[in-house]
């Protein structure tokens, strides 16, 4: 049956669903809420692996020749599977003889070894194993054989750790099998060390959604039992998607066995499943020319703009919910659709430096878009510059024309538009056939489940090597508009996310929550349990692990948005201390008074500027991703929305800071500059705001937005300000400085003129850096013209402004009125402070503190306090 023919027949299928579990998100005293048959739930969730696959098992190897081993029963047939054994840490030699995978068990196997060169014998290494090595993280390693002391015959693998890396694949050797439903198979090695250390070994699927079939299990079913013994029952876990050959039923068994495994754990089990939709693999090799193509070649992910897998996709995606609403709905409040790199909605492996997109099948989607865009043959080449172009010519950018800026780190909207457009394109397709799964979600449960998608990783795909628009995430504010979506999610940043670290969003959340969506974070904390190796601000101690998890907690607890949890199925949280605190967690949300986050500083984010920068992080590395650890310590909370929500942003907030206006028409200046009047706040710029209107560059942009006479430096020097003392600046020193060692072009400066007061020059000339001026209505603009901004300055410029700092000492501060939330960043004496005395409650210990306008006290460099907030006469 062809796709559509198939699309079709599905949709008039559909059958009338029994009343269910119904699930929303919906306002609760202005805040976005989950609903439960129409009651409020805390948004904690659980991810695990129950009920699918298993874990790598980790062996823990020593000087003598050990055996290590596991036994699986495979539960589909699979041509893609290999048997891994990996290690990345310490710095030494690890050895691997007498490998073997068969079938049946260790003492009664019953077939030969299926694997090749196992045992390591011979003048070279067996071409059988991939000896993989992945530097991009500094690891270093070296195969190769060694006779020096076999564990039988003459010879055996010897790997050595030359430098460690940050994870543990990144030193791995593997073979490639197959397996058969139903079939016991075995995998045995033999292991030493001349230092102690931790190998591990599986069989994992290759490819999303890597499902390890054999190795070590039980670690989820561990979650799954400490949760629902603290009435934790919300659960998000990968499920493989049936997906059906022509003219054949999709099997369901593994789904059933999956939900009734997790269900004979937690008989009140509420799942969110994890759907990735990326086609099998005999579906690939029944469509040549289906796989994304990048500038260095072929790689594994469907590409995503082609029709065929859209459509199966699809109907595949409808076939899982509909099943699982006939037999699981009771237990299933909502469906996570996952895509694109590891499920993420983004394009796979663009925080590489590789380009994706020159496919055949998304050239045509471009085209398609573009003739909708343009409509007339005159009008394309116009705007293209490109007086030949025909529909059915256009082509996509070359490398080089993705990654050049005929002005300097900017695109020249008046001649590149072909480039800036192709950057939009690639924004559309990932984000509107997200909306187009969301739509089958509603469609088969009649609009009475959740469904969740990640998506607008604005700040970390900032930082991507080839810059924010190569991810496919920057219409994060389209997708708010989708009635379809309810949950918008992302991990916790893996920038800054260790103990002493600020736990950044990736995501402006604020704006998801003032569009009526929920934010869900995936609180991916490496604990103390995990693998000494495994990297990404790893905890050394539990003290460290509960100061983590409490400092993220306070980041959502402000906002009232939603956390899942998840070790990956490793059991590095699977412990009751760790379990007993995310129960409190629970508790605090149902006990703090309900009511909107109300920050005084807000950081404004663009989409469409990050459009008119060459593919390159240059400047959105500084000016976004980084500059979230500046913010995070100027020592009060943070509001994050897109630009586009100026007017959703709290009145509350005093310092809007405007992260990356690059692109701002004159209509949106003129909408921009009355807001800002209306508020009388005050609004920061940084680096090149208003160059742009998307149509043409200039300088003049730039102090129209500002409201000053800003000149282009012929000759850019390194982006530092040097400041001078004013009281804008409050306590900050005269001659301090911020920035970074980057010249850049174009670059902007201040002629001093009436009306405009000199905060800073650029380090080493008399070029003014930053500076103020008051405009019509009583809003103060402040430009300045570096790529980032410290903590210093914000401080000084939010206090200024009239908002409230918590904390000088740079510590992590997330709270309210109500609730305030302090990690601190080093070791010592921290102080709080409040506008008038107020009681402290800490909501883990039960610490009270007497009303007081600044409480002191010592904390450890990664310990959280978490305080409840009552004033003095209250």
């Amino acid at each position: 049956m062809c796709p559509t023919l198939r699309h079709l027949v599905l949709l008039t299928l559909l059958p009338a669903l029994a009343a269910a579990l119904e699930a929303y998100v919906k306002p609760v005293n202005g805040i976005p809420t989950l609903l439960l048959d129409g009651r409020p739930q805390p948004p904690f969730l659980f991810l695990h692996t129950a009920g699918e696959g298993a874990n790598a098992l980790g062996c823990d190897v020593a000087p003598v020749w050990q055996e290590f081993s596991f036994t699986f029963r495979a539960p589909r047939d699979d041509d893609s599977v290999s048997v891994q054994i990996r290690n990345v840490a310490p710095v030494g030699d690890w050895f691997v003889d007498d490998v073997r995978f068969h079938e049946g068990t260790l003492d009664r196997p019953t077939s030969d070894n299926l694997l090749e060169g196992g045992d390591f014998e011979g003048d070279a290494l067996p071409t059988a194993w991939t000896y993989f090595l992945n530097n991009s993280a500094g690891a270093a390693a070296e195969y190769r054989l060694d006779p020096a002391d076999p564990h039988s015959e003459k010879t055996c693998l010897r790997v050595h750790v030359g430098h460690v890396g940050v994870q543990i694949y990144e030193i791995h050797l593997y073979q490639a099998v197959k397996l058969r439903k139903g079939v016991t198979y075995t995998f045995a090695c033999w292991l030493r060390s001349a230092e102690p250390r931790r190998v591990e070994i599986q069989a994992v699927h290759m490819g999303e959604p890597w499902t390890v079939y054999g190795g070590s299990g039980g670690a989820s079913d561990k979650l799954l039992a400490l949760g629902a013994a603290r009435g934790l029952h919300m659960g998000t876990f990968p499920m493989t998607v049936p997906w059906p050959g022509d003219g054949q039923p999709a099997d369901y068994t593994g789904v059933d066995e999956q939900m009734r495994h997790i269900v004979a754990i937690d008989p009140e089990a509420l799942c969110f499943p994890r759907l990735f939709l990326d086609a099998p693999d005999w579906w690939k090799a029944a469509h040549p020319g289906c796989r994304q193509v990048y500038d260095d070649g072929e790689h594994p992910m469907t590409a995503p703009a082609l029709l065929a897998w859209q459509l199966d996709a699809e109907a595949a995606l409808r076939g899982l919910v509909r099943h699982l609403e006939a037999h699981w709905s009771d237990h299933v409040p909502g469906y996570h659709i996952c895509a694109q790199s590891a499920g993420e909605w983004f394009y796979d492996h663009t925080w590489e430096r590789i380009m994706p997109c020159f496919e055949e099948s998304f050239r045509g989607a471009f085209a398609r878009w573009a003739k909708g865009r343009y409509e007339s043959l005159g009008a394309l080449r116009a705007a293209w510059g490109q007086p030949a172009v025909t529909f059915d010519t256009i082509r996509v950018p070359t490398l080089d024309e993705r990654t050049r800026g005929e002005l300097g780190a900017f695109r020249n909207p008046a001649t590149q538009r072909f480039a800036i457009d192709f950057a939009e394109y690639m924004q559309v397709c990932l984000e509107a056939y997200d909306e187009r799964l969301a739509r089958v979600v509603k469609e088969e449960t009649r609009g009475r489940k959740l469904v969740i998608t990640f998506f607008g990783y604005l700040y970390d795909v900032a930082g991507f090597a080839y810059g924010p628009a190569v991810s496919g995430h920057l219409h994060l504010g389209k997708l708010l508009d989708c009635p379809d979506v309810d949950i918008v999610c992302s991990p916790i940043s893996y920038f800054d996310r260790q103990a002493g670290g600020t736990g950044p969003f990736m995501a402006p959340v604020d704006s998801v929550m003032a569009h009526g969506k929920l934010w869900v974070n995936e609180d991916d904390a490496r604990t103390h349990l995990a693998s000494i190796d495994v990297g990404f601000g790893r905890t050394d101690t539990m003290a460290e692990t509960l100061g983590v998890y409490r400092r993220n907690l306070g980041h959502q607890l402000e906002r009232r948005c939603g956390t899942w949890y998840m070790d990956f199925g490793t059991g590095w949280m699977a412990d009751p201390t760790i379990y007993d605190d995310f129960a409190r967690n629970q508790a605090i949300w149902r006990e703090l008074p309900v009511g909107p986050f109300r920050p005084e500083v807000a950081i404004l984010t663009d989409e469409d500027s990050f459009l008119d920068l060459r593919n390159s992080n240059e400047v959105s590395l500084q000016s976004v991703s980084l500059l979230r650890h500046e913010f995070n310590t100027m020592g009060c909370p943070v509001g994050l929305y897109l630009q586009r929500d100026l007017a959703r942003v709290p009145d509350s907030v005093r310092l809007l800071v405007f992260a990356n206006a690059y692109r701002v028409t004159a209509a949106e200046r003129r909408a921009m500059q009355a807001e800002l009047a209306r508020r009388r706040a005050t609004a920061l710029w940084l680096y090149a705001p208003g160059y742009t209107d998307g149509a043409r560059a200039s300088v003049a942009g730039v102090g129209a937005l500002t409201g000053m006479t800003v000149e282009a430096l012929a000759d850019p020097v390194a982006s530092w300000i040097v400041t001078q003392a004013d009281p804008l600046l409050g306590k900050l020193p005269a001659g301090s400085r911020y920035g970074v060692e980057v010249k850049l072009a174009p670059q902007f400066a201040v002629r001093p003129g009436d009306g405009i007061t000199v905060l800073g020059h650029y380090a080493g000339t008399e070029r003014v850096g930053m500076a103020v001026r008051t405009m019509s209505g009583g809003w103060r603009s402040i430009f300045s013209g570096a790529l980032t901004v410290n903590a210093d300055v914000l401080r000084e410029l939010a206090r200024s402004a009239g908002a409230h700092i918590y904390c000088e000492s740079g510590e992590v501060i997330s709270g309210g009125e109500a609730l305030v939330s302090i990690h601190a960043v080093t070791a010592g004496e921290k102080t709080l402070t409040f506008r008038q005395p107020v009681r402290l409650r800490e909501q883990y210990t039960g610490e009270e503190r007497p009303a007081a306008a600044a409480h002191t006290f010592t904390l450890q460099k990664g310990d959280t306090r978490v305080y409840a907030v009552t004033p003095a006469a209250g």
